[in-house]
């Protein structure tokens, strides 16, 4: 049946020109709109399975505004336009389009990018279809074993990680007006997480969540809602517990749902994120299609436990999803930094789908490792995993490198040579640096994905290949598109998953572990013992923004352990340049302690004293006089080591 594709366009002869290339293909165009209030009276009455928009419209509503009315009703869309700036690029890739064409095009062109967007929405359909089905029958699962309320209720909460990502999950149970209990669990690694109940909660805030929790906040969440960004920020001036959480907790979206459970009167999930832009309307539609789910989950674990009043139950033990000896998830990556966290969810979300993924992030974040963690937590783990530098290569030995070529192919071709994509069959291919690649070869890479097959150089047929391709850049692709650099249709066949990595500047709180785990390595490969490195050697390198990021940290502690006669690191070997303060003797009899080193160390002392303890009775928050919001935002801000047992 061929596909019904609506055009939103307001020059007569653009729109007529698509509409002759669309029938000459083999599709059905439904309906032709001059503007998006037309669009929307049509998809009304006719809904299309694809809808092909001009970003520039008359009538002062562009095609941008219409994507969310598409994205509402599940239509994928195309944008179609003479403007391929990095600003508009920027602006359509934040409404999730499908596709992105650029006038003039050829017939083919756009053809193809229709193919394009059909699968990418087949796929994302699919693995979100199945997705949910798959959290429905694990909270089956969880309702029908056998277990404590509380434990039950936290691998609930677990299983929710996985359709709705959060660092902070507030549960909260009132009879309209008074918090009657609070379950609510806060993200400390993969798979771990902290209960933090009504006891742990005022220990924690040093406030009652019960008087936080009046009429304002209980009777808000009639309606689910989602704020981020600049409506966050104004949120919390309204409701004093949202804010309590968001200064304790460090959280900066979210997203509100209201639960009809039977037996309580009122039920409400707070997913909270450290990310300022987590949460979106699809959220808010994803938890409409699971609240019959989770309200049964719910209500049928708290009904097992009715003869108790839901206020006494308690957790007062950290929860983690695995035992503490277990090896880590993800071989060689190391930290629990919230953006981490992000990656590994979507490790976890993409590895069992054969869908192409994009991992984008700066030299030395360590995309190799990602790939090679998505391989192996996929089914061809037991494939090979094939690894292909595009920079590294000469452009006249590329094609041969990746495609392979007969015997006499070229002169010096003495022998058939087998390339990449064949010899990753059944496998996985990392295109590492896809960025560097030549435009020429960008379109023989562009067949091989559409046709699933590939031809050696001087070969006399095609080659049948059954391969997962992984790509990787430095990059960035918008502006490499918009420059004329790399393809449009690539792009977009790359880019189904993208997978985006933190710099090491942005998830300093990884440091120490990084710097713990790189010793320890070496020690083991040079036979040394080094035991740490020094108080004023991690503030050296807390301080530092590391260009070279986690590759560059991983060199300087190599040099440190080589040169170290010492049982512990003093210094690394950080340019000064970059650091002048850190290059400073710290012997000198010229130094003179800024407020801020003052402070740090005052906080560090205070730390020791109390072994690493921050909240409660004998915390450092309780010896400095200080609310334990606020001491944790200084050891954030200061990168001061928490582990002081």
């Amino acid at each position: 049946m061929a596909l019904k594709i609506l055009i939103v366009e307001d020059q007569f002869i653009e729109a007529n020109n698509l509409e002759i290339m669309l029938e000459e293909a083999g599709y059905l165009v439904c309906g032709m709109a001059k503007s998006v209030p037309e669009a929307i009276k049509m998809i009304d009455k006719t809904v299309p399975d694809l809808a092909l928009v001009d970003i520039q419209l008359k009538g002062g509503v562009s095609g941008i505004d219409l994507a969310a009315t598409l994205q509402q009703r599940n239509i994928p869309f195309i944008y179609v336009s003479a403007n391929s700036d990095h600003d508009t690029l920027i602006k359509a890739k934040a409404t999730h389009p499908y596709g992105f064409i650029v006038k003039p095009f050829r017939e083919r062109d756009l053809i193809v990018t229709l193919e394009i967007a059909q699968y990418r929405h087949e796929n994302s359909l699919e693995a979100a279809l199945g997705k949910e089905d798959k959290f429905r029958k694990s909270l089956q699962d969880i309702v029908k074993t056998e277990g404590s309320v509380t434990d039950k209720m936290y691998q609930i909460s677990k299983a929710m990680q996985a359709v709705l990502p959060y660092d902070y999950l507030a549960i909260c149970i009132d009879n309209g007006r008074v918090a009657v209990n609070l379950m609510s669990y806060l993200r400390s690694g993969f798979e771990e997480y902290q209960f933090i109940g009504l006891e742990e909660f005022h220990v924690i805030t040093k406030t009652s969540f019960v008087e936080l929790y009046v009429v304002q906040d209980a009777g808000e969440g009639k309606e689910p809602s989602f704020f981020i960004c600049d409506d966050f920020k104004k949120m919390l001036g309204k409701f004093k517990l949202r804010n309590q959480i968001a200064n304790t907790f460090l959280v900066n979206s979210l997203v509100a749902y209201p639960l009809d459970c039977r037996g309580y009167s009122n039920i409400h999930l707070y997913f909270y994120s450290r990310r300022a832009d987590a949460y979106n309307s699809g959220h808010v539609a994803l938890l409409d299609r699971l609240n019959a789910s989770i309200s049964f989950a719910i209500c049928e674990v708290l009904a097992l436990d009715a003869q108790r009043p839901p206020d006494t139950i308690a957790h007062k033990k950290k929860l983690t999803g695995r035992n503490a000896n277990t090896a880590p998830v993800f071989e060689g990556i190391v930290g629990k930094s919230h953006l981490l966290l992000n990656v590994f969810d979507n490790i976890t979300q993409v590895a069992p789908a054969d869908t192409a993924v994009l991992i984008l992030g700066e030299s030395g974040t360590g995309k190799e490792r990602i790939a090679h963690s998505i391989h192996a937590s996929s089914g061809r783990k037991e494939g090979p995993f094939v690894k292909v530098n595009c920079a590294a290569l000469p452009s006249s030995l590329i094609e041969s490198e990746l495609f392979g070529h007969e015997k006499g192919a070229f002169t010096g071709a003495v022998n058939k040579h087998i390339g990449k994509f064949e010899r990753a069959h059944k496998g996985t291919i990392f295109l590492d640096e896809i960025g560097d690649m030549s435009y020429d070869l960008q379109a023989k890479l562009l067949r091989v994905l559409q046709e699933k097959e590939i031809e050696r150089i001087a070969g006399n047929a095609p080659i049948k290949i059954d391969v997962r391709v992984i790509a990787a850049t430095n990059r960035n692709l918008e502006k490499e598109v918009a420059a004329g650099r790399f393809r449009l249709d690539l792009y977009y066949r790359l880019n189904v998953f993208p997978i985006t990595l933190p710099s090491l500047r942005e998830r300093k709180d990884d440091i120490p572990l990084l710097i713990d785990h790189f010793i320890c390595g070496f020690n083991f490969r040079f036979g040394k013992n080094i035991n740490g490195i020094s108080a004023r050697g991690l503030q050296d390198a807390m301080e530092y923004d590391w260009p070279g990021n986690i590759r560059e940290l991983e060199n300087l502690v190599e040099r440190a352990v080589l040169v170290s006669q010492a049982n512990n690191i003093k210094r690394l070997a950080i340019p000064v340049s970059a650091n002048t303060e850190a290059a400073v003797d710290e012997s000198s009899a010229d130094v003179f302690k800024s407020i801020v080193q003052n402070e740090r160390d005052h906080i560090l002392n205070a730390l020791k004293k109390c072994k690493g303890k921050v909240w409660g009775a004998g915390g450092a928050a309780e010896l400095l006089n200080l609310p334990p919001s606020t001491l944790n935002s200084k050891i954030k801000k200061l990168g001061i080591k928490r582990d002081f047992t």
